[in-house]
């Protein structure tokens, strides 16, 4: 009877820490969730950061022609995520695009050329940002890359002077959000 009882004070003892070990577990799991999901959103937060990095040298600043040409082959891969749209003297009868967010003056869509993607969106300002929105159907739709290829040639050709972007021309850019803030792609609009 007595190893009876001792087995039966061992199990008990036993079951009694296996309990115990499993409680602290799952404290320290609780625990270490938490920690997890903050690291997610803080990293989620970090690469958001980094992805609209590569649009912030067009927020509000006066460009170049050659650096219009160079957002065109940054985003070239993008098609269906990203639209710029370039407003030339060539495409506004020679006369330039007062780009002007404080007014919302200059935010006519069809003075403006899209490349890397397509929208049938209008464009509008909304506290001196430039917001592109839909009323049905996808904000922004893929072109392929023979299409893409072909406008490259054309904005680069001196002949084609509604799509010519001159490399030396100076262009007022800012960046296009869609409805949720996100953006969405730039605009530039040639001064001279």
């Amino acid at each position: 009877m007595e190893g009876n009882l001792s087995k039966a004070l061992w199990l008990g003892v036993s079951i009694l820490l296996f309990i115990a070990v499993v409680t602290v577990g799952l404290s320290i799991f609780g625990g270490m969730k938490e920690v997890s999901n903050l690291a997610n959103d803080r990293i989620g937060s970090i690469s958001q950061s980094m992805a609209e990095e590569e649009f912030r040298i067009y927020d509000g600043k006066e460009v170049r022609g050659d650096d219009v040409l160079s957002a065109l082959g940054t985003f070239g891969g993008r098609s269906g995520e990203v639209i710029v749209f370039v407003a030339t003297l060539g495409s506004n009868g020679g006369n330039p695009v007062n780009l002007n967010l404080s007014t919302g003056t200059g935010l006519n869509s069809s003075s403006y050329n899209q490349y890397i993607s397509k929208t049938t969106g209008t464009l509008r300002t909304d506290n001196k940002c430039v917001i592109l929105s839909v009323n049905s159907g996808e904000l922004l739709s893929s072109v392929s890359k023979t299409v893409m290829d072909a406008e490259r040639r054309d904005c680069e050709n001196p002949n084609l002077t509604s799509k010519y972007i001159n490399p030396s021309g100076k262009f007022m850019s800012h960046l296009v959000y869609d409805t949720n803030l996100k953006i969405r792609g730039v605009i530039f609009a040639q001064k001279d």
